[in-house]
C-alpha cells in the first residue's frame, strides 16, 4: 500500500542520489537496462520471413491505419502491419457496436492479412491496437475502471495487476491483440491535461504500478506470458511526457539527462523487465527536440543501452511534428528509431512517399529491415503467426470485473477533511444528494470513455454502470433511510445530511491543459450551490470528481467532509461503500486511499515554478482520525470576468462545441437531432450524413462531414435557448471557419443561420469552394449581414452554423468562430 511506498520512496531516492554521486565523474548516464532475451527459434523464423518479403511489404509493415480510413481489403492488398481504433471510433460507426460486431471486423482484418500472397510472398498477420486505458473504454457496456491517478491513490500493485488482467481479457474478447497502455508518465505539473493518466508524481510508485499493469496485460514472462486472454502492452510515452514546462501537453521537458533518466526513465526499466513489447514515442520534446525525431533517446538509449528489442510505435501523426517533416513524409523519424508509424488517415500518401524515397535510394534499407524485424518479432512472440486472437460472444466475467472495479473505487477514495466526523453517514437518515456529478456516469468516468474527450449527460451509454447517486440510493433504500436527488424540494425534504458531487467535466490530452490549478469547470455553479445548501443547516459531505488535485479552498471551507474521488468509472456504488455506514451504523469500508500527488495550497506556482502544498504526498484520513481542518484562505480565487473587448472573437467550435452551442446532426427522415459532440455520429437515412474526427493542427481538432447522396440532413451548431447576435452584426462581424474538400468538387453547399421554426437565412458557398483544391485548408468568412439579408433574425439565433448539401459531398471543418471585421481569410461576396 502507499504507506509502505513512502518508506520505499525515501530509500529509493537515497539510493539514486548515492548512485548518481558515484557516477558523477563518469560519462555514463544511469539509464535502467534490461538485457534482451531473444529466442533463437523466433529469430530464425523472423529472418526467414524477412528474406522473403518485398519492399512493398516491408513498407506496409511499418504503417498503422485507423479503422475508419482503411478497409480489410486494403490491409491485405498493401500488407499493412497494423490498424487501430482511435478514441471514439467503432465498427460501422456504431457507438453501441456489439461484441459480435467488434470480433467480426477483427476477423475480417485478420482474414485479409492472412491470404496467400502473389509470387510466394509471406502472409503476415495484422496487429490491431486500441486505447483501453481504464478498461476496454471504447466498447459499449464494458466495465470502466478508475483512471490511473485513482489507482495511484490505492498504492496497490496487486489490484493494478488484476485490473490489467481483466482489461486484457475484455480486449482479447473483441479480437484485438494490442493495448496502448499503460502510461508510465511521472506527472510533475498538474496543469497537464493528461495528469490523470499518471499513477503518481513519484517515480518509484509509477515504476511499481506500471510494472504491475504490464504483467496484468501480458502475463508473467516464463509463465502465462502473451498466452490466451492476454494482449500486447505498450509502455508510453517515451520519455518525459509528464515533465513538460508548465504542464503543456506535447510540450518541452527541460532537464539534464541524469534527471530525465532518474525521474522519467525509471519506470521504463521495470517495464522492459516485465516484458513490454512495444514502446510509444512521446509527442513531447526533450530540451527542444521532438521525441519522434530523437535518435539518441529512441535508438542509443532505449534500444541499445536499455536493451529494448520490441518495436517503437509513433503516436497519432507525431512524426509530422518534426521540423521539416509532414504527416506524409518523414524519413527522419524512421532514422531516429520509430519502427511503426501511426498514420491514421493519410497512410496511403505516406506509403507512396516511402516508395518514392526507396526508388530514389534515399530510404535507409538497413533501418527499414531493423524496424520490420522488430515488428515481426513481436507478432511471433504474441502468437499471431499461430492464428488470430480468438474473440468471444460477449465480455468475459462481467460481474467479477464490475466487482473488481468497485473495489478499486473504494480503495482509491482519499478523505481530505472530516470535521465533526460527518463520515461515515448513517444510511437510515434522510440524505440529500446534489450536484452535476451525482447522477452522471460519463462525468464520473472522465476522458477516454466511449469518446476521446469523454461524454456527459446520459447514463444510457453505460447500461451496466451505476452512478454515484444510484449507488447511494440503493444502499439507503436497503437500510430504510430516505434519499432525495437535486436541490428542488430540498428544504421540504429536510435532510439530515447532504452529499454534494461536483468536479471537472471530462477532457483528454491538450484540451485538458489549464493555466491554473483553481477548480474552474462549473466551479461558480458548484460554489453557489454549496452556499445555498449551507442554509439547510445539515452537514455537507462533498465528493470531488477530478483528473488531478486542484485548488478548492472555497469548496473545502463550505464542506464538513471532503473526499477526492478522482474519476472512478462505471462503478459509482464504490463511493457509497465508503461514504455510508452499514445498516447497523458501523463502518463498511475504511477509507484507505492516500494521495499519490501533493494537493496544492495555491492555484499558481511560485517564482521557482513550484506549487505550495496543502496536503502532502501520502496524505489521507481514516475514520478514526479526529484533527479538524481549519478555515482556509480564499483570496487566491480569480474573478470570473468575461471579456468585454469589442474585438474579441466568439469561439464556436475549437475541437468541441463551446457553450451554449451544441454540435448536432439534423436527421430529416426522423425529424430529430443527433448528438455529435462525440467523435463519430450519423443520421439514419440511406444517404446518412456522417461526422468523424480529423486533424487540422492537432489531433481531433476538426470534423470530417460526409453526405453520400441527396438528403436534407444538416450539421448544426445549435442551442435550446436563442442567442442575440444583433450587436455583432453592427461590428461587421463574420462567421469564419477553416474548410478542406476531401474529394472532388462537391454538389452545392449551403450555410445558414437559423432562428427557430421557418426562420433562416441561407447563403451558397459555391463561389468560395469552386476553385478550392482538394485536400487543402482554406479560411472562409461570411459576414452576418449576408445571413440577415437572406432572412435570418439575428436577435434570436437557434443555429449559428447550419450546413447542408444538395448531393454527395465530403469536407472537413475546423476552428469555427465569429470574427471581427478585418480578420484574415477570404470573405464571401454576398452582395448579389
Amino acid at each position: 500500500m502507499i504507506h509502505d511506498v513512502l518508506l520505499s520512496r525515501a530509500i529509493a531516492l537515497t539510493a539514486a542520489l548515492l548512485f548518481l554521486a558515484a557516477c558523477s565523474d563518469s560519462e555514463q548516464t544511469p539509464w535502467p537496462s534490461a538485457a534482451p532475451k531473444k529466442d533463437p527459434e523466433t529469430e530464425r523464423f523472423v529472418e526467414q520471413i524477412l528474406e522473403r518479403m518485398s519492399l512493398e511489404q516491408k513498407i506496409g509493415q511499418i504503417i498503422q491505419a485507423e479503422i475508419q480510413h482503411v478497409s480489410p481489403d486494403e490491409v491485405g492488398k498493401y500488407g499493412l502491419g497494423s490498424v487501430l481504433n482511435g478514441g471514439g471510433s467503432f465498427p460501422g460507426l456504431d457507438r453501441r457496436a456489439t461484441i459480435g460486431q467488434w470480433t467480426a471486423l477483427a476477423a475480417e482484418f485478420q482474414q485479409a492479412s492472412r491470404q496467400p500472397m502473389r509470387e510466394g510472398l509471406p502472409a503476415i498477420p495484422v496487429l490491431w491496437g486500441t486505447d483501453a486505458v481504464h478498461g476496454h473504454n471504447n466498447v459499449f457496456g464494458a466495465t470502466i475502471y478508475p483512471h490511473n491517478i485513482a489507482l495511484g491513490a490505492t498504492g496497490n500493485a496487486t489490484l493494478v495487476e488484476a485490473i490489467g488482467s481483466a482489461t486484457a481479457a475484455d480486449v482479447a474478447a473483441t479480437g484485438i491483440d494490442w493495448n496502448f497502455a499503460p502510461t508510465l508518465a511521472v506527472s510533475r505539473d498538474l496543469r497537464w491535461g493528461r495528469a490523470y493518466e499518471s499513477f503518481s508524481s513519484d517515480p518509484d510508485l509509477v515504476t511499481q504500478l506500471g510494472r504491475a499493469a504490464i504483467v496484468g496485460l501480458q502475463g508473467r514472462p516464463g509463465q502465462d506470458w502473451l498466452g490466451r486472454g492476454k494482449v500486447i502492452a505498450t509502455a508510453k510515452h517515451f520519455v518525459g511526457d509528464g515533465g513538460t514546462h508548465e504542464g503543456i501537453d506535447q510540450g518541452d521537458t527541460r532537464l539534464e539527462e541524469d534527471e530525465l533518466a532518474a525521474i522519467h526513465g525509471l519506470p521504463y526499466g521495470a517495464a522492459l523487465e516485465a516484458g513490454a513489447q512495444t514502446v510509444m514515442a512521446s509527442f513531447s520534446s526533450w530540451n527542444g527536440r521532438k521525441m519522434h525525431g530523437h535518435r539518441y533517446l529512441l535508438t542509443d538509449v532505449l534500444k541499445n543501452t536499455m536493451g529494448f528489442d520490441g518495436f517503437v510505435i509513433g503516436d497519432w501523426n507525431g512524426h509530422g511534428q518534426i521540423p521539416g517533416c509532414t504527416v506524409t513524409d518523414c524519413l527522419e523519424a524512421l532514422e531516429a528509431g520509430v519502427d511503426m508509424f501511426m498514420v491514421p488517415e493519410d497512410w496511403r500518401a505516406f506509403r507512396e512517399t516511402l516508395l518514392d524515397h526507396a526508388r530514389e535510394g534515399r530510404l535507409p534499407v538497413a533501418r527499414l529491415d531493423d524496424a520490420v524485424r522488430r515488428i515481426l518479432r513481436v507478432k511471433k512472440r504474441a502468437g499471431l503467426f499461430d492464428g488470430p486472437t480468438e474473440g468471444a460472444a460477449g465480455l468475459p466475467e462481467p460481474e467479477a470485473h464490475a466487482a473488481l472495479a468497485r473495489r478499486a473505487v473504494r480503495e482509491s477514495l482519499v478523505v481530505l477533511k472530516n470535521n465533526g466526523q460527518v463520515l461515515p453517514i448513517d444510511p437510515r437518515h434522510r440524505i440529500l444528494v446534489v450536484g452535476d456529478g451525482a447522477d452522471d456516469i460519463g462525468k464520473q468516468s472522465g476522458g477516454w470513455t466511449l469518446d476521446w474527450q469523454g461524454v456527459t449527460g446520459t447514463n444510457e451509454s453505460f447500461p451496466n454502470g451505476q452512478s454515484i447517486y444510484q449507488g447511494i440510493a440503493e444502499q439507503v433504500a436497503k437500510a430504510g433511510g430516505e434519499v432525495h436527488l437535486g436541490e428542488t424540494g430540498a428544504a421540504d425534504f429536510g435532510p439530515d445530511v447532504v452529499i454534494a458531487v461536483i468536479g471537472e467535466d471530462p477532457y483528454a490530452e491538450g484540451p485538458g491543459d489549464v493555466t491554473t490549478l483553481e477548480f474552474q469547470s462549473g466551479s461558480r455553479e458548484a460554489l453557489d450551490m454549496l452556499r445555498r445548501l449551507g442554509a439547510l443547516e445539515a452537514p455537507i459531505a462533498t465528493v470531488f470528481l477530478s483528473g488531478r488535485p486542484l485548488w478548492v479552498n472555497p469548496e473545502l471551507n463550505r464542506s464538513g467532509a471532503f473526499v477526492a474521488a478522482w474519476l472512478p468509472g462505471t462503478e459509482g456504488g464504490g463511493v457509497a461503500d465508503v461514504l455510508l455506514a452499514g445498516a447497523n451504523g458501523r463502518v463498511q469500508h475504511e477509507p484507505t486511499g492516500r494521495l499519490s500527488f501533493a494537493w496544492p495550497a495555491e492555484p499558481l506556482p511560485n517564482a521557482d515554478g513550484e506549487f505550495a502544498t496543502l496536503f502532502e504526498f501520502g496524505f489521507g484520513l481514516s475514520y478514526g482520525d479526529v484533527p479538524a481542518l481549519e478555515t482556509l484562505p480564499e483570496d487566491a480565487m480569480a474573478p470570473r470576468v468575461q471579456s468585454t473587448s469589442e474585438d474579441a472573437d466568439v469561439v464556436l467550435f475549437d475541437g468541441s462545441a463551446v457553450a451554449p452551442w451544441r454540435l448536432v446532426l439534423r436527421d430529416a427522415a426522423t425529424a430529430t437531432l443527433v448528438d455529435a459532440s462525440g467523435q463519430i455520429a450519423r443520421t439514419s437515412g440511406p444517404a446518412a450524413l456522417t461526422i468523424t474526427p480529423t486533424d487540422r493542427k492537432v489531433q481531433g481538432d476538426a470534423r470530417r462531414v460526409t453526405w453520400p447522396g441527396k438528403t436534407e440532413d444538416a450539421i448544426l451548431l445549435f442551442t435550446e435557448e436563442p442567442v442575440d447576435l444583433g450587436a455583432l452584426r453592427d461590428r461587421n462581424a463574420a462567421i469564419a471557419f477553416d474548410i478542406r474538400l476531401e474529394s472532388g468538387p462537391p454538389h452545392p453547399i449551403g450555410l445558414a443561420i437559423e432562428c427557430g421554426a421557418s426562420c433562416a437565412g441561407k447563403v451558397s458557398l459555391d463561389d468560395a469552394l469552386q476553385n478550392l483544391p482538394s485536400r487543402q485548408w482554406q479560411r472562409v468568412r461570411i459576414t452576418l449581414d449576408c445571413f440577415e439579408s437572406a432572412g435570418a433574425d439575428l436577435s434570436r439565433v437557434s443555429s449559428v452554423f447550419a450546413m447542408s448539401a444538395d448531393g454527395p459531398a465530403e469536407l472537413s471543418l475546423a476552428d469555427l468562430r465569429i470574427e471581427a471585421e478585418g480578420a484574415a481569410g477570404a470573405t464571401l461576396d454576398c452582395a448579389r
